[in-house]
């Protein structure tokens, strides 16, 4: 449940944080999903092993770490490339494929007990973790791929 506060966290401090500055609202919104995708995507190297716990266990052992630091790696890009203006639309795009594409693998941890980020406290977990996914999926979309105003 500590890293759902921590990504909440992680969104709405420099959304609000930011703004006495007089940075615009895209932009702030961009720099809070950088410091999302940062955060997870370093978690990716230093977390690994428990979080390898998580990918279904169809998927055979020797491909779970790969998978890992792939998405790690792509995590971490991508939150770079979310704050370059030209690439923050097709960025967004990409990320919320990749949430869309995860959220099987977390509804399979929470289901199996996996005993990491929360997902050891079984399905209710999902009542979290769900929909967080839904307003990680609609932040990215209104800063990052809907059409300026």
């Amino acid at each position: 449940m500590r890293n759902v506060i921590l990504i909440v966290a992680l969104l709405l401090v420099p959304f609000f944080g930011l703004a006495p500055f007089g940075i615009a609202e895209a932009s702030r919104g961009r720099i809070a999903t950088t410091c999302v995708f940062l955060f997870t995507g370093i978690g990716h190297f230093l977390q690994s092993k428990a979080m390898s716990e998580m990918i279904p266990t169809r998927v055979p052992e020797p491909l779970r770490l790969p998978i890992i630091y792939t998405s790690g790696v792509f995590e971490i890009v991508a939150a770079i490339a979310a704050l370059v203006p030209g690439w923050s639309r097709v960025v967004g795009i990409l990320l919320c494929l990749f949430l869309v594409g995860v959220l099987p693998a977390n509804i399979d941890a929470a289901i199996r007990r996996v005993p990491f980020g929360g997902h050891g406290a079984g399905p209710k977990y999902l009542l979290v973790r769900v929909p967080l996914q839904v307003v990680l999926f609609c932040w990215i979309y209104w800063f990052e791929v809907r059409p300026p105003a």
